[in-house]
């Protein structure tokens, strides 16, 4: 419920700082293709791997050069313990962003950061026998979850963009473990 206030009042504030003379009142859309290099760890070992995600983004461009909005998604990466190639670690996250946009031509560029709360979730197996879990051992953490962002847009068509961004997500947990993925996203907005 909280998150719907935050997101109705942060439209309707831009929707009043929205300058008459912007291109694009708004863009959003997914993040569909997200390779990222996790490094992290649990009480077993060091985590290093490629992982996956997806997620989606939503920018009000306001006032000249400023933009804010809503970002979230998922990471999720497969690493091999001692007993096992199906151990994961995945984030969940999400939250407000804010940012400078600049356009021209066909070009959209975006240099933002954003903040919120986030969820690792790790399963980690010890020992395992086919698609039998003999020792494992499952973590679930709530996490603040930052990442400062930069992004160029394509201009495919008036209404359609495709996206390119890159991220670099950090997430304290567990105290004082830190989660750290950069992020290379590839996607498609839809524009107003």
């Amino acid at each position: 419920m909280k998150k719907a206030i935050v997101f109705l009042s942060l439209i309707l504030i831009s929707k009043f700082l929205i300058s008459q003379d912007q291109k694009y009142l708004y863009s959003g859309g997914m993040l569909f293709f997200q390779p990222g290099y996790t490094i992290a760890q649990n009480p077993h070992q060091q985590i290093n791997n490629l992982g996956f995600g997806i997620g989606g983004v939503l920018r009000f461009y306001i006032k000249d050069h400023l933009c804010v909005g809503i970002i979230g998604g998922s990471q999720k990466t497969g690493y091999d313990s001692p007993g096992s190639e199906n151990s994961y670690i995945s984030l969940g996250y999400g939250g407000p962003l804010v940012g400078y946009t600049y356009f021209k031509n066909k070009l959209r560029f975006c240099a933002s950061i954003s903040a919120g709360k986030g969820r690792i979730k790790n399963l980690h197996i010890q020992s395992q026998t086919g698609v039998v879990l003999n020792d494992a051992d499952y973590y679930s953490h709530s996490a603040w979850v930052g990442y400062p962002m930069l992004s160029l847009d394509y201009m495919m068509t008036k209404k359609i963009a495709f996206t390119s961004q890159v991220i670099c997500i950090s997430a304290l947990y567990n105290e004082n473990d830190l989660y750290f993925c950069p992020v290379f996203q590839i996607g498609i907005l839809f524009n107003r």
